[in-house]
């Protein structure tokens, strides 16, 4: 296994880090073991710490071995049971039965024994020669199940693809990820019922949704969508939706506008960074199917499209400024040097599956 990492939300630390089931899932708070010295009436123990927003965490039952009280989970209720008055026991005793919790069916426990899994090599459909060291055919197809997965039954829980992202590689591959958010919004993902996450902190799979915030935004373009499908070919649409971001935005570096403000009614333009009009335009393009990605320099950011079988930079954010089709649909673009081409490269082949060969 890589070196180990994992992310948290801190609600569910307290249930995982520290009680050590599978209920944690990936979210914000970044943990790793650390080093600490425990004594427990000034006798030295054994634990193992956690890191995790600056505070160190042990398990909960590793205390309770230390401090010889009894901890038990009760599944039912979803609840940690603490018995000061009860020895430290290995084997938690069974679960009283109780009435079943008006909620969703409990998921059945999921437990992994392989550091990668995917439905089928999708990495057989792409480009040998963008795969690396960190952005390798176990990633590939993790994602790229995610991505053929949206919006079916497989598209979370235990039926996601998943692969194993070391810590030294984790910033690259989120850097990277994050490059394809528009309409939806790509993230770490791990089942909470994964019963053994603390064996595989590395464990890494890819949620894709849309998040509720922006489902206004969705229902306000919809009649843009919808020309847009009437439309014959990929160039078209992206013309189409360049002008259209255009008319809603003004180019103002110090600006933030943000797709909830941008897609919104208003009565002038908003102002707006390159970055506004590039996740906009991605925004735009996820709706109408195009396949789009942001591509950076270290100032300035504009976007790639999948259009008509091949891939085309569109700076919607110049097009503006200067008044004219200055990088609409262009092959290559001067006097810029691209931040992560291998990760472009990347996302080329996850977007689109042979498309650079």
């Amino acid at each position: 296994m890589k070196g180990k990492h994992i992310e948290f939300v801190v609600g569910i630390a307290v249930g995982a880090a520290l009680f050590g089931g599978g209920t944690a899932y990936a979210a914000g708070l970044l943990a790793e073991p650390s080093s600490q010295t425990f004594y427990v009436d000034g006798q030295q123990v054994q634990l193992q710490a956690y890191a995790i927003g600056g505070n160190n965490y042990v398990k909960l039952r590793d205390v309770g071995q230390a401090v010889n009280f009894n901890v038990t989970y009760d599944a039912a209720t979803n609840s940690v049971q603490i018995a000061t008055n009860e020895p430290y026991s290995e084997d938690a005793p069974a679960p009283a039965v109780t009435a079943p919790a008006p909620s969703a069916p409990a998921q059945s426990s999921y437990t992994i024994s392989t550091d990668h899994w995917s439905r089928e090599d999708f990495s057989q459909q792409a480009n040998p020669a963008v795969f690396t060291s960190v952005y390798d055919r176990e990633l590939y197809n993790a994602i790229r199940q995610t991505l053929v997965d949206v919006g079916t039954e497989n598209s979370a829980g235990d039926r996601c693809a998943y692969t194993m992202v070391s810590k030294d590689d984790y910033g690259e591959v989120k850097r990277m990820v994050g490059r394809m958010d528009g309409l939806l919004r790509y993230e770490h993902y791990v089942p909470q019922n994964l019963t053994n996450y603390y064996e595989y902190l590395d464990y890494y799979a890819l949620s894709a949704q849309m998040p509720e915030t922006y489902q206004a935004a969705y229902d306000f373009i919809q009649p843009v969508i919808d020309t847009v499908n009437r439309m014959d070919t990929d160039s078209e649409k992206v013309k189409y939706l360049n002008d259209y971001l255009c008319s809603l935005l003004t180019y103002d570096k110090k600006s933030v506008a943000g797709i909830i403000r941008t897609f919104a009614p208003h009565s002038e333009e908003l102002k707006g960074a390159c970055g506004d009009y590039a996740h906009d335009f991605k925004f735009l393009c996820g709706a109408a199917g195009i396949p789009c990605f942001t591509i950076s320099t270290t100032n300035h950011a504009w976007n790639m499209v999948y259009a008509d079988g091949q891939w085309l930079h569109v700076d919607v954010a110049a097009n503006d400024l200067y008044r004219q089709n200055y990088i609409l649909l262009a092959k290559t673009v001067s006097d810029r040097t691209d931040e992560a081409p291998e990760a472009t490269a990347f996302l080329k082949e996850l977007l689109a599956p042979g498309s650079t060969k």
